[in-house]
């Protein structure tokens, strides 16, 4: 059994709205949320983000985002086989990092990396449309992610979101939303 669900815990993720924003907006911020596939093995539910590939057949995972940034983010990256025990009242596949059973490995060590993103933002964009995500991750200990403060910016864009710039920031440990403003340059 698997479904994406909405997970409002550590690893959901949420942006504030501060205003209803029209399909034609030059700047603005909103929300969206990730969404964990849940799998059901035997007695226990198992969170996991989607492994799949991009279009040159790099492996990595896809994170579904449904809101005001409507769909897949990829990763490059591996998803390591098994599950992640290391909390065993969450456990995941493909969502923490780290080289161990279900974890997930970056394609790029450090703490930035790039995400490609084919989604709308704010109803902007369309099958064509594209942007990187610049993701600059908190250092592995202490804090681990998901449990940190992170920024990123929006870099990039093609098709309608060609303009995109943004940026936004999000801290788990102490609230699982992120919040974000951007613009459309030269509009």
């Amino acid at each position: 059994m698997s479904r994406f669900v909405n997970v409002a815990m550590s690893v959901a993720v949420g942006l504030v709205i501060a205003s209803a924003t029209p399909a034609n907006a030059q700047s603005g911020s909103g929300t969206a949320s990730a969404q964990l596939v849940m799998e059901v093995i035997g007695e226990a539910a198992v969170f996991s983000f989607e492994m799949g590939t991009d279009a040159d057949g790099n492996p990595g995972r896809l994170v579904q985002l449904s809101g005001d940034i409507e769909g897949i983010n990829f990763e490059p990256g591996t998803c390591n086989p098994g599950i992640d025990m290391s909390n065993p009242s969450f456990l995941t596949r493909c969502v923490n990092f780290g080289s161990g059973p279900g974890q997930f490995e970056r394609a790029r060590p450090g703490q930035t990396a790039f995400t490609t993103c084919q989604c709308t933002v704010a109803g902007i964009g369309g099958d064509d449309s594209s942007f990187i995500l610049r993701i600059s991750y908190p250092k592995g200990t202490p804090p681990q992610y998901p449990f940190g403060f992170t920024k990123f910016t929006f870099q990039d864009g093609t098709g309608a979101l060609a303009g995109l710039r943004g940026q936004g920031t999000l801290d788990f440990a102490a609230n699982p939303q992120v919040t974000f403003n951007y613009h459309f340059a030269g509009r």
